[in-house]
């Protein structure tokens, strides 16, 4: 089916580059670090009745709403979803200074608006995106042309790369993807779906799982002083030494794995990445004894086409070698996926992007590709989905701007996504 050029118009319109900003600027000044959504759900699902959506509240968990709102069709057409996450890179708080050496004054972390740009925590990872396709189900409404199929604007909870483990165990660490698995199960399913997480407006519809492992190994709990190296080998009783030793190993071992499964999509290239992100061990308050236990952390990023066991059973492989005692936990597995039944949707994205911008909508880098996001749980579950979105950049320890103009585009296309996918006759899902 062609855009209707017409229609197309009409929508348009409809679409104010200021409301656009102030609204991306409203949606960053209210914080919402991964568990602490709830304010700015509130307010998105107070802009959906306001501006004639049809407002849902889906409570993942207490006080931890999805925010969805409704373009009700006429029930014999095609549906498209949009998603995009609430919650921020970071929390704005003292919180951040584990991750951070320095920040910036909390002051700067609250939208604001100079030079074309929205500033703030969270408005490009992604309250630009989330404003985009408010914006576009807005001015689909306004334009008064009657939709077949239903759209679909969810701003979820808990996308961020967080994850319950030891005593970190409320939903502050309930992260990656657990509002969208909440949205999917509890009926907002549509026929073809729009994550609008940062892509500079590129096309992408593969993406990497995810395998986090725990790897701990053990020393001998007494005191060092009095002791001699010859009697008592570091690697042998001090436990962050001998990890040492497990560091170097993975290290060794994840430069091939990185090498072995890139992944060839139709988008280009996704590579796989290891990262040990976090190490405990010993006690800073007694560091006179060899430390017993020593752990660490693995982020491990891999491709559609491996699986957990096979992370797992890589990585024992190569501990095995260096006859030390540990123990080796996966604590998240979520795995990668290509969207299958995704091409008259990628069809409708470059037919847009053409129109209105005079050329093919490109493919996202295979640098930014290789991620995970909600994309994943969208066809892990049957629902062909493609990640288009804004992206800005950080400009600070935490702080991020977006280009107003960036968000303009991006809320264009949605809009016209919408009326050409929405507009469709159910006969016409292949």
């Amino acid at each position: 089916m062609s855009l209707n050029k017409e229609a197309a118009k009409q929508v348009l319109a409809e679409i104010n580059r200021d409301e656009l900003a102030q609204l991306a600027c409203d949606l960053t000044s209210i914080p919402s670090a991964t568990g602490q959504e709830k304010a700015v759900a509130e307010f998105i699902l107070n802009w959906f009745e306001v501006n004639g959506l049809k407002a849902v509240r889906q409570e993942i968990e207490v006080d931890r709403p999805n925010a969805v709102g409704i373009l009700k069709g006429d029930g014999t057409g095609l549906s498209l979803g949009f998603n995009g996450h609430t919650d921020t890179s970071f929390t704005g708080t003292a919180e951040d200074l584990r991750m951070v050496a320095r920040v910036e004054p909390d002051s700067e972390l609250k939208g604001s608006i100079k030079d074309g740009k929205v500033r703030g925590l969270g408005v490009s990872n992604m309250k630009g995106g989330v404003a985009a396709f408010m914006m576009a189900g807005k001015a689909l409404r306004k334009s008064g042309i009657k939709l077949k199929g239903d759209v679909i604007l969810a701003a979820v909870a808990g996308e961020i790369s967080r994850t319950p483990i030891g005593p970190w165990q409320t939903k502050e660490y309930r992260g990656e993807g657990v509002g969208t698995r909440h949205l999917l199960t509890h009926g907002m399913h549509s026929d073809y779906a729009v994550v609008a997480d940062g892509s500079d407006l590129n096309v992408v519809w593969a993406q990497n799982g995810v395998v986090l492992v725990k790897i701990s190994t053990f020393g001998k709990a007494e005191a060092a002083w009095g002791t001699k190296r010859s009697e008592y080998p570091m690697e042998k009783v001090n436990a962050i030494v001998k990890m040492t030793k497990i560091i170097a190993a993975l290290e060794t071992w994840a430069a091939k794995f990185e090498d072995k499964y890139i992944y060839t999509s139709a988008t280009g290239p996704l590579f796989p990445k290891v990262n040990i992100g976090g190490i405990e061990g010993g006690a800073p308050y007694r560091p006179n004894y060899f430390p017993g236990v020593c752990t660490i952390y693995v982020d491990v990023r891999m491709p559609p086409q491996v699986r957990p066991v096979t992370i797992k059973h890589e990585i024992e492989m190569t501990l095995n070698e260096l006859d030390m005692d540990y123990d080796l936990e996966l604590y998240k597995s979520l795995l990668g996926h290509e969207a299958k039944g995704v091409e008259p949707l990628v069809a409708c994205a470059d037919e847009v992007h053409q129109y209105l911008f005079g050329e093919k909508i490109k493919p996202e880098t295979p640098d930014r590709a290789s991620i995970w996001t909600d994309t994943n749980i969208y066809n892990e579950m049957g629902i062909p989905a493609i990640k288009i979105g804004p992206r800005g950049k950080r400009i600070g320890p935490r702080n991020e701007e977006i280009e107003i103009d960036a968000m303009v585009k991006a809320a264009q296309i949605y809009a016209l996504m919408a009326l050409d996918i929405c507009s469709r006759e159910r006969s016409q899902l292949k």
